[in-house]
């Protein structure tokens, strides 16, 4: 399993394409509806459970789906997830809310008394400033090279503050801070515990006082009590293959917090009608639009994605058995969480989105999920054949598809984006499960592809082998 999968899945080649949705004049989601659209998901073994709330207006459902649990238990408003890298959210609207009151500068460089000594490096003077870490803009690796896990399986467990202080004292910024967005899980780890120290709590305590309690998120917690753990969703490596929670030191800013749907139904809530006081004030900043899109990734407020049309924000998350998914539009009035206990990729985040369009008054068709069993021939089978198409091919020189063959699994990697999966439709066609869109690799008689075809929304776009 690879560790890196509590990574954001970036559908740059989805969300950021998403433009001029037109604005709702009636309710157009429905439980009905999403049960009939989330169904397949169940059904077809792919997903062991799931939870999906939605709040249209003055008009909101939730929908559970599948079992939660060993037992085989269905979830309820009450059952407990893990949210993955959604926690950046919360640990950038904790950043928002020391900002207001007046305890850190954004614009100012990370620095706070910390019982770990951690410092920052700099480059030509450029020192990492508090927005950059919140905007995936400081320079710092998705993972720092001294964490070496115990097990794949719990992978940030020992890994702590005393080890990152270890690492930034040694690490040498690639660029100025600033420059471009690389995402970075360490970078929200360490920025969820500068701002915990610099109010002279631990992360958790400083969650609760700042967020959960004023929210009334009761259970949205990184630690689990007893009764928690009774009501925890149990996570899925793959259907109907339980595995454990993840579990982190003093460092889980970046993907370490549970919680359940009725939790996150009141957290969407105050993102669409910030509620008065520091707080509402937050989460307006938190909101705000703090640095433009290019080539190296997505326009950001602090720490949520904002898509093409501007107007939605977002965040997923991912463990090694659960994912999640986060869309809020206050210009429709419409937010959309799913939270499942299988490590999908695609599937969750295309249903979000799908959910999202829905309420815009947009006809959607979620596109038939793809099992193992529908993979035709015997092109799992075939290593010569998936060896042909193994490389790196450039669409952009930010955009870079880098294809291999992992024990029969053709897995591609987009610049800065975790691995994902994609299933023959034919020798040369493979799609993405849950997400409308294929590759098209461009073969002659014999040696390897010399190019491969983007299909989506419509569109091409070719990337040539480079390697």
């Amino acid at each position: 399993m690879n560790f890196q999968r509590c990574a954001l899945t970036l559908f740059l080649i989805v969300v950021n394409c998403w433009l001029g949705l037109p604005i709702a004049s009636s309710q157009n989601l429905t439980d009905q509806w999403v049960e009939k659209m989330a169904g397949p998901l169940v059904e077809d073994r792919i997903a062991d459970g799931l939870s999906i709330g939605y709040i249209e207006g003055e008009h909101w459902g939730i929908v559970h789906l599948g079992t939660s649990n060993r037992a085989k238990k269905k979830a309820d408003n009450l059952t407990v997830y893990e949210l993955g890298s959604i926690s950046k959210v919360f640990t950038s609207l904790l950043l928002a809310d020391a900002v207001v009151r007046g305890e850190i500068e954004l614009n100012a460089a990370v620095d706070a008394d910390n019982q770990a000594g951690i410092r920052f490096p700099s480059r030509d003077g450029r020192s990492i400033q508090w927005i950059d870490l919140s905007t995936h803009r400081s320079g710092l690796p998705r993972l720092p090279s001294n964490i070496t896990p115990t097990s794949l399986k719990n992978p940030y467990r020992d890994y702590d503050s005393k080890k990152a202080a270890e690492f930034l004292k040694q690490y040498e910024l690639p660029r100025h801070p600033g420059e471009s967005q690389e995402y970075s899980n360490f970078g929200a780890s360490v920025l969820g515990y500068m701002v915990a120290q610099n109010a002279g709590m631990s992360y958790e305590q400083l969650l609760q006082e700042r967020i959960t309690k004023p929210l009334q998120m009761n259970d949205c917690t990184v630690s689990l009590t007893s009764d928690q753990k009774k009501r925890v969703a149990t996570p899925h490596e793959k259907f109907g293959s339980a595995t454990s929670l993840w579990t982190f030191s003093d460092l889980p800013g970046a993907g370490g917090i549970h919680a359940t749907m009725r939790d996150m139904m009141r957290f969407a809530k105050a993102q669409l009608n910030p509620p008065a006081g520091k707080l509402g004030e937050a989460i307006e900043l938190a909101w705000k639009q703090q640095t433009d899109a290019d080539a190296s990734g997505a326009a950001m407020g602090l720490g949520w994605v904002i898509a093409g049309d501007r107007k939605t924000r977002w965040h997923n998350g991912q463990t090694g058995g659960s994912h999640s998914s986060l869309f809020i539009n206050r210009e429709l009035n419409c937010a959309v969480i799913v939270l499942c206990n299988t490590a999908l990729s695609n599937e969750i985040d295309q249903l979000a989105m799908q959910m999202i369009k829905k309420a815009a008054g947009q006809e959607v068709k979620l596109k038939p999920s793809k099992t193992s069993d529908s993979k035709p021939g015997d092109l799992t089978k075939d290593a010569k054949h998936r060896g042909r198409l193994e490389g790196k091919y450039q669409l952009t020189p930010n955009f870079i598809f880098t294809v291999h063959d992992r024990d029969g699994h053709l897995m591609v990697e987009i610049t800065n984006q975790p691995t994902q999966e994609v299933f023959p439709d034919s020798p040369t066609r493979w799609s993405y499960r849950g997400v409308d869109a294929t590759l098209e690799f461009k073969l002659s008689k014999t040696g390897p592809a010399k190019s491969l075809v983007l299909h989506q929304n419509g569109a091409k776009q070719t990337a040539y082998r480079i390697k």
